[in-house]
């Protein structure tokens, strides 16, 4: 293309975006193509090691009050952690919808105002959640997934209200993790979705690393993320035929 390329990845928490595209991210920053971000809940209910983990120990949770505001205070710590995660990518746009993940759903609040970010940023490529992971149903990363489809769809028609013209993205690709594994024959997959798109990261595989670091309140930094990057990316490059994908 003539142009620099325009990649946005969604996640549903704000470690998605890292550990399922990070990669990828920074190639097309590398290569000079505008890479952005949105994030849409604040993760701090389901995602961290005070509010969620901490609570599991606790004798008594807080009243109502008190654990909004400290929800309130992480989602806070856990945007920091992003932003930081994000400049060392090279990523400049990142966008956080501050949406409560107890219960995600396809709601067209979401949807709507999803749809008016696609017309402003215009991406060409837009990487997200697969649409059936886990059961397809309760689990976030899937409504996630579900909620950019619905919004792609909207933003690629007018809408009542919404002053930028309407866009429509070229291609949509599924995070690996979470889509089925690697097909090695025809009963592989549920529904035939298999992973069959793979980004050699080798050479940019530090900065995703390194990225993770960032995410401390999610428990990533450390040996978590290199056991993470070994396991997933790790294996994600055997079909790939390189050493990370």
């Amino acid at each position: 293309m003539s142009e620099p390329l325009r990649i946005l990845s969604i996640g549903a928490h704000p470690a998605d975006i890292f550990d399922q595209s990070g990669g990828t991210m920074a190639h097309h920053v590398e290569r000079g193509d505008w890479v952005g971000c949105v994030v849409l809940t604040h993760g701090a209910r389901v995602h961290d090691a005070v509010i969620s983990d901490a609570m599991f120990h606790a004798e008594e949770v807080p009243e109502a009050e008190q654990l909004e505001a400290a929800m309130t205070e992480r989602a806070d710590v856990k945007a920091e952690e992003t932003l930081a995660a994000c400049r060392i990518l090279g990523v400049e746009h990142v966008t956080f919808f501050g949406a409560d993940d107890a219960v995600l759903l396809v709601e067209p609040e979401l949807v709507r105002r999803l749809a008016s970010e696609l017309r402003k940023l215009k991406p060409d490529v837009v990487l997200t959640h697969y649409p059936k992971e886990g059961n397809g149903v309760t689990n976030p990363h899937a409504i996630a997934g579900q909620i950019v489809l619905y919004a792609l769809q909207l933003a690629s028609g007018v809408d009542p209200g919404e002053t930028n013209p309407p866009h429509k993205a070229a291609r949509v690709f599924y995070f690996g993790t979470g889509v089925a594994a690697v097909r090695h024959g025809l009963w592989d997959a549920v529904g035939g979705y298999t992973n069959d798109v793979f980004i050699d990261i080798g050479d940019v595989v530090e900065k995703k690393l390194a990225a993770l670091d960032c995410l401390q309140s999610q428990g990533y930094a450390g040996a978590y993320a290199r056991k993470r990057i070994e396991t997933s990316d790790g294996a994600f490059g055997t079909p790939a035929h390189c050493s990370y994908a």
